[in-house]
């Protein structure tokens, strides 16, 4: 029995993989997020679409590609403490873009609407630092002492108690744009990697924790939409009034960039725990 126990074992893991992938990451990916994003927003958002669809078939970003999502997998049931270390990793990572926005915030003088929505992305993001960490000690116990989970929320930045200034200089409306294109490619990301982890990481909570880290992760993933659709709604009304040749380019020209530092943080895992199956994940 044991061989055939162990081959049972690899085809119920290969199979498992499977529908993984396909559910994380179908060939239709990024036309669901469009359909999600244009119900939320109760627009059929033309501009965005074309722009967006345009970016993705010139750059196909590593972090869309199947294989991205199988060398998660990987990681995450092969590595120990893996799951793990890439959920705490947001917590800093959403506080620093918390900062980022706030800081736009300060500068947009001239878009009362935009800069409302910018404010309270900044805020969502302050909360999600520390959603995560409480996310890393809910679903992996005992990986965080009580003290470093402490430590760790006290040591991220809360743009939530800030006084509300502007700066003296306000921001082009061009630079302004620019910003939450790359700001909206950061979410798309976001989202994708939320649904990457989900999964693995329900799967890998304690049964007792399971509510919890459920209620977390629904609520994160519920704002990243939220963050994708008011930075899609904004920019469908810019390319209405004229931006929509600009809004194109930067959506291609960002997408690649973003895209290769991607490949750039990808790179040392890979290497680390790839086994040299996943070359073409550090290859542009």
């Amino acid at each position: 029995m044991g061989d055939g126990s162990t081959d049972d074992r690899d085809v119920l893991s290969h199979s498992a993989l499977r529908h993984y992938v396909r559910d994380v990451c179908p060939r239709d990916y990024l036309d669901q997020l469009l359909d999600v994003v244009r119900e939320h927003t109760d627009d059929d958002l033309p501009f965005y679409t074309d722009a967006v669809t345009a970016a993705f078939s010139d750059a196909v970003p590593v972090f869309a590609r199947p294989r991205y999502v199988e060398f998660f997998w990987r990681c995450a049931t092969t590595v120990p403490g893996y799951a793990a270390r890439a959920v705490l990793a947001n917590g800093p990572a959403e506080s620093e873009g918390s900062e980022k926005l706030f800081r736009l915030w300060r500068s947009v003088h001239h878009d009362t609407a935009a800069a409302d929505q910018i404010l309270h992305h900044a805020r969502d993001e302050a909360a999600h630092s520390r959603l995560f960490v409480r996310l890393t000690e809910t679903a992996f116990p005992g990986f965080l002492s009580p003290e470093s989970g402490d430590r760790l929320e006290w040591s991220l930045p809360d743009v939530r108690a800030r006084p509300l200034v502007k700066t003296e200089n306000p921001i082009p409306q061009e630079h302004l744009i620019d910003h939450l294109v790359q700001m909206n490619i950061g979410e798309i990301r976001t989202r994708l990697h939320m649904h990457l982890f989900a999964p693995v990481v329900f799967g890998l909570t304690p049964k007792r924790n399971k509510a919890t880290t459920r209620r977390i992760l629904e609520g994160l993933v519920r704002d990243e939409v939220r963050h994708i659709g008011y930075t899609a709604a904004l920019m469908e009304g810019w390319a209405r009034d004229g931006a929509a040749e600009r809004i194109r380019r930067l959506y291609s020209g960002r997408l690649a960039i973003f895209n290769r530092i991607t490949v750039e943080q990808t790179e040392a895992a890979v290497r680390d725990h790839g086994r040299g199956e996943f070359p073409d994940l550090i290859e542009l």
